[in-house]
């Protein structure tokens, strides 16, 4: 008698091995998936902003969500104004696989998006530990983001992702049945580079 695939309750328990049983998605490593990178200069207020939340008590993933993570994306923003960061969006798509629950940030390429609209380009997951714990979580929003995507007509086969502790940053990218994770960490001490990473990211959808 075949056993059972348990199903995570929501993006959150997804681990990679849960998403090869129960997504059939695949992981694997790719060397500095987003070079080439032209460097971003970094606003004065952006600089700021940053240096100054530095020196605040984060104690969990909501704070350095909103201390060091939303000041980067609007940065971006403001230089790609049809990009729209929407942060704390209940993403509920196939909830009978698990995949459903709140996205810290989904990336809609929908200038007039006034909340989660097609298309779903990229997730961003902030986190406040090891990077690698989440590699499952944000792999399976990215999935969901594929299949919202297909149901509203918009088939967008590449999805973009990334984890962050707010300080390190890590790139996923999911193509066809497989995730691959950029094995290069970009960090908040290089906002340049940065900011050059997630622009790549954008440039790929324009």
């Amino acid at each position: 008698m075949a056993t059972a695939i348990k199903i995570p309750s929501s993006y959150r328990y997804y681990k990679l091995e849960d998403l090869k049983k129960v997504c059939g998605i695949a992981q694997a490593d790719a060397d500095k998936m987003l070079l080439p990178i032209q460097d971003i200069p970094v606003s004065v207020f952006l600089q700021t902003t940053i240096d100054r939340n530095l020196n605040l008590p984060m104690l969990n993933e909501k704070a350095k969500s909103e201390l060091l993570v939303m000041p980067i994306l609007t940065e971006v923003w403001a230089l790609n104004r049809n990009f729209k960061p929407i942060s704390g969006a209940t993403f509920n798509v196939e909830p009978s696989k698990g995949l459903k629950g709140v996205a810290d940030f989904l990336i809609s390429s929908n200038p007039n998006a006034r909340g989660i609209e097609t298309p779903v380009v990229a997730i961003f997951e902030a986190k406040d530990d090891k990077l690698e714990s989440w590699y499952g979580q944000c792999g399976a929003e990215m999935y969901a983001a594929r299949l919202f995507n297909e149901r509203e007509d918009n088939n967008i086969h590449t999805i973009h992702g990334a984890v962050t502790n707010g300080v390190a940053w890590q790139f996923l990218k999911l193509e066809g049945q497989t995730l691959f994770i950029d094995t290069q960490i970009y960090a908040i001490a290089n906002l340049p580079q940065l900011l050059g990473a997630i622009q790549k990211v954008y440039d790929f959808y324009k």
